[in-house]
């Protein structure tokens, strides 16, 4: 089966992708076919969530599909009593917590302060201005905190909508595109989440 997803905002990619996957029989192929790299990132890590083999292949003319074979699941590790994390999501709307320089500040603040704590987020959704934290210059103080979240396994997704529309999906410097159906299950999936 063949989806053209082309055009479409998200989270439309990923809805109508989930729709086939549903409908088709074990054992099949649906090719999806996107134009951005927020649908093919988005497309990708819902299938690898929900279990499904998935590669991508980019084609000469910008568009890249993506095929995912039904039928065939990963392996998935129980996860560990002990874990490092809270199953909490951070969400952040803003790349300031109030205005101006100090609100700067703050989130600086914050972001740091969360390094400190004994159990972290599991994971950080940066939607609207907030982006503009994950895509911010190399050497801003608040890059180092959340490459070093990263790194500790927390997992930052910055909204795909909201980085095309400010223009700035190639300065994505730390973290995955995401989008809103991902984020909604996010959101609703864990034991809370944090809003700043």
């Amino acid at each position: 089966m063949k989806l053209d997803c082309c055009g479409l905002a998200c989270p439309e990619p990923v809805l109508q992708t989930k729709k086939a996957l549903e409908s088709l029989p074990n054992d099949a192929i649906l090719e999806v076919i996107v134009n951005s790299i927020a649908s093919k990132e988005n497309v990708l890590r819902y299938a690898h969530n929900s279990g499904y083999e998935a590669k991508s292949e980019e084609r000469e003319d910008g568009k890249t599909i993506i095929a995912i074979i039904k039928g065939f699941t990963c392996n998935v590790i129980e996860e560990d009593k002990e874990s490092p994390f809270l199953d909490k999501t951070l969400f952040l709307k803003s790349d300031k917590v109030g205005e101006g320089e100090l609100g700067a500040k703050l989130i600086v603040g914050f972001l740091k302060s969360t390094l400190e704590l004994p159990k972290l987020p599991r994971r950080i959704v940066c939607v609207n201005t907030a982006v503009f934290l994950t895509t911010a210059d190399e050497n801003a103080p608040v890059m180092e905190i959340l490459k070093t979240l990263e790194n500790k396994g927390v997992e930052i997704y910055s909204c795909g909508v909201c980085l095309e529309f400010y223009n700035v999906t190639d300065k994505l410097k730390v973290g995955k595109i995401g989008n809103a159906f991902g984020t909604i299950e996010m959101l609703f999936g864990g034991d809370g989440t944090i809003s700043l």
